[in-house]
């Protein structure tokens, strides 16, 4: 009894913590947008609006790429966090969540005049009017992270195993999405910091866990297993 007790603690806890960040990115993207407003006369709210839900939604792939990298990293092994099932459904929703916001934030930047993105500039990469580069990097970062999503969610059904390595080009995703989101942005300068220390961060644990999966490769497979089983 005590063992379902303290599950059921654990899978709420990886229930509610997606949810509260997902919570906090469109709360953040709302005030933001509601703060800076009217010192700009409202016309400039769709492209705040976009930047939060933007920001929001980098933060949020921050951490499912974290979350990601840590379940087939030897050390879990020796460092338990948290039970697999728990691991998945965390990750799950911080995918479901990043997904909503993204779509907040290409429609908001759609709706804006300033930014002359325009419904094609936001779905044909290299056909935006604003930062043609950057948008476009944005573009493919949400067609590859659909793709990885689609084929996630179809493991162990249509696809096999074939998930796996389609789930590894999650780095470059996030890649894509970190440069998306420094190059469109003017005020990258006051966020350089929180740029420099989640690139950082996803890139040292993607290190890591190749330098410790070449040292034990079981370790690594085991891993793979566990999420398949799961999943």
């Amino acid at each position: 009894m005590r063992h379902v007790k303290s599950l059921s603690h654990r899978l709420g806890l990886g229930v509610g913590l997606p949810a509260l960040l997902a919570l906090g990115g469109l709360l953040a993207g709302w005030a933001l947008a509601i703060g800076a407003g009217p010192a700009l006369h409202n016309r400039m709210l769709p492209w705040i609006l976009g930047r939060g839900l933007g920001l929001g939604a980098y933060l949020d792939l921050t951490l499912l790429v974290l979350l990601g990298l840590w379940f087939r990293h030897p050390w879990r092994l020796r460092r338990p966090v948290l039970h697999p099932a728990v691991q998945i459904r965390a990750h799950a929703l911080l995918a479901v969540a990043c997904g909503a916001l993204v779509l907040g934030h290409v429609l908001a930047m759609i709706a804006d005049s300033y930014a002359r993105v325009g419904w094609v500039g936001a779905l044909l990469p290299g056909d935006s009017g604003y930062r043609t580069f950057a948008v476009a990097l944005g573009t493919l970062s949400l067609y590859l992270g659909a793709v990885i999503g689609l084929s996630a969610r179809l493991a162990g059904r249509l696809t096999g195993r074939l998930w796996l390595p389609v789930h590894r080009l999650a780095l470059a995703a996030f890649a894509l999405g970190w440069a998306h989101s420094v190059l469109t942005g003017s005020d990258v300068g006051a966020l350089r910091p929180m740029f420099a220390v989640t690139g950082a961060a996803v890139a040292l644990l993607a290190a890591s866990r190749v330098l410790a999966t070449a040292a034990a490769p079981d370790e690594g497979r085991r891993g793979a297993d566990e999420i398949g089983g799961v999943a």
